[in-house]
């Protein structure tokens, strides 16, 4: 259980930082600097959201799984 809190409280991260790289991009755009920008924000954003599917992938694959045995053995 420990560890599937720990990826949770890792994609909540991840989000945060997609949503805040997003909205930083939205206002370059809107101010005129969108060429530099692009290439910076694409990158990170790309970086952000891989971090995001391995974090998902750990999660569905074995942390999640493991917890749900876990608490059926408690049972």
């Amino acid at each position: 259980m420990i560890d599937a809190a720990l990826i949770a409280a890792a994609q909540r991260t991840e989000h945060y930082e997609i949503s805040g790289y997003g909205t930083a991009r939205t206002f370059a755009q809107r101010l005129g600097h969108s060429q530099g920008w692009r290439r910076c924000s694409k990158k990170t954003l790309d970086e952000e959201a891989a971090t995001d599917k391995k974090l998902t992938a750990l999660a569905e694959q074995q942390v999640n799984q493991q917890a749900a045995m876990a608490d059926v053995a408690r049972k």
